[in-house]
């Protein structure tokens, strides 16, 4: 089937009028007027439609509308697949971090990398902050990048003051902290609490969140995966004394319970439950609304010297089939400008993950006095995010359950860390031989 420029060149040439040419030729090739569509999850398009009136207003020759796409990672990637074989994709396409190398490999994704290092319409590639812009590149540190990010999703830790009062520990976080110290603080505030609640929330189902494993599995000296080796390495020496680590908790019985139940949310610390929770910066404005308690940020503790901060982010890509390229990279120096779209998007939390954004954001500018510490918490976080390696698209989807029956195995199933982790490992390195 013909693309939509495909169709309208055709149907120029039919008519042949002077006249209808030129408007035909208005219509179609780069730089059309036709709007830019912009596909967006569907819990951000309240916010996109407000950006998308305020970049309409500048009168660009390519106005912007927005369409809501699925939730769910499966049905966006059958219904890109779909509309990619009727080029009847949307110009900017939602991406994130983990979906990245999928869209990737099912060819949905234009190359941005040579217009970012131009620097093209003042967006220039050097401008953002490398763990996030790389988390975008597809095909290791050669290949295209084919997203940018919006926001530097970054994680912090959360303490609720009134628990550590009502436990009678004085001994608040500080930027001192190891995880030794959260550990010991956390098991006190248990034991104080005689089960009424407890010192810290722990990760629900331990392996399904990366932004938490993958720093404290880096801290050690490990990670999840090998690019050089394309093999997967959590289960050597130092990621077991990782897991050991991120398990202790229920291991050793002071953490919030280990969530059995499908569906289980286990986020105590909304609910005033837990004295302390590792959570990204976007949770702030929930708490805000959710937990009448005096609380606040801090940074989150080291290991060894090393950060054990997390981080991810959703960002915005241009489909490969696209008609309107040249309109939708518009759109986009205008949305990743600090006078522009970044302007209009702080408001509603967005870090942006520039070096220019973290330093002199509108961000900085948050009235809100809860929590006291959010500034400088973020900054840090921010600028020690720990990010995973892609990891490949055909294995990609089996990493999380993976890593989740795992624990399940050594809480629930009584085998030892090694014997789950290894047996992960093996599994998943099987699958990259296929």
């Amino acid at each position: 089937m013909k693309s939509r420029r495909a169709r309208i060149a055709a149907l120029c040439t039919i008519v042949g009028l002077t006249a209808s040419m030129a408007a035909c030729s208005a219509d179609s090739g780069e730089g059309s007027t036709s709007p830019v569509v912009i596909g967006m999850n569907s819990g951000l398009v309240p916010q996109f439609e407000a950006y998308a009136k305020v970049y309409n207003a500048t009168n660009p020759e390519a106005p912007v509308e927005v369409k809501a796409i699925p939730d769910g990672q499966d049905d966006y990637i059958q219904q890109l697949v779909t509309q990619g074989l009727s080029s009847t994709l949307p110009d900017i396409v939602f991406n994130y971090d983990s979906l990245n190398q999928t869209l990737v490999s099912n060819n949905l994704l234009y190359d941005l990398g040579p217009w970012l290092a131009e620097g093209k319409d003042g967006l220039k590639g050097d401008s953002f902050i490398p763990a996030f812009l790389n988390q975008y590149q597809a095909e290791g540190a050669d290949g295209p990048t084919t997203g940018i990010p919006v926001s530097a999703d970054s994680t912090m830790l959360f303490y609720n003051k009134s628990l550590f009062e009502k436990a009678g520990v004085t001994e608040l976080p500080t930027e001192q902290w190891t995880y030794d110290d959260l550990y010991r603080v956390a098991e006190q505030i248990t034991t104080a609490s005689g089960g009424a609640y407890w010192g810290l929330r722990t990760p629900a189902a331990a392996g399904g969140l990366l932004f938490v494993d993958y720093p404290i599995l880096s801290a050690y000296g490990s990670e999840i995966y090998d690019a050089e080796a394309n093999a997967f390495v959590f289960a050597d020496e130092a990621g077991l004394e990782a897991w050991e680590t991120i398990l202790a908790p229920y291991v050793e019985g002071w953490g919030s319970p280990y969530p059995t139940a499908s569906g289980q949310d286990g986020n105590y610390f909304a609910a005033g439950q837990v004295a302390m929770s590792l959570d990204t910066r976007p949770a702030v404005s929930r708490y805000r609304t959710d937990l009448a308690d005096d609380w606040d940020v801090m940074n989150l503790p080291t290991i060894d010297g090393n950060p054990t901060v997390g981080g991810g982010s959703y960002g915005l890509s241009i489909a490969e089939k696209s008609d309107n390229k040249e309109g939708a990279w518009k759109f986009m120096a205008w949305f990743y400008s600090k006078d522009g779209g970044m302007k209009e998007a702080e408001p509603n939390g967005v870090i942006p993950a520039t070096v220019d954004g973290l330093e002199n954001g509108s961000w900085l500018d948050d009235p809100n006095p809860v929590p006291a510490n959010l500034i400088p918490a973020t900054q840090y976080a921010v600028a020690n995010a720990q990010l995973p390696n892609a990891i490949p698209n055909e294995v990609q989807p089996k990493l999380v359950p993976a890593l989740e029956k795992a624990a399940q195995e050594v809480l629930v199933g009584g085998k030892s860390i090694e014997e789950a982790y290894t047996a992960a490992q093996d599994e998943l390195n099987a699958l990259l031989e296929k």
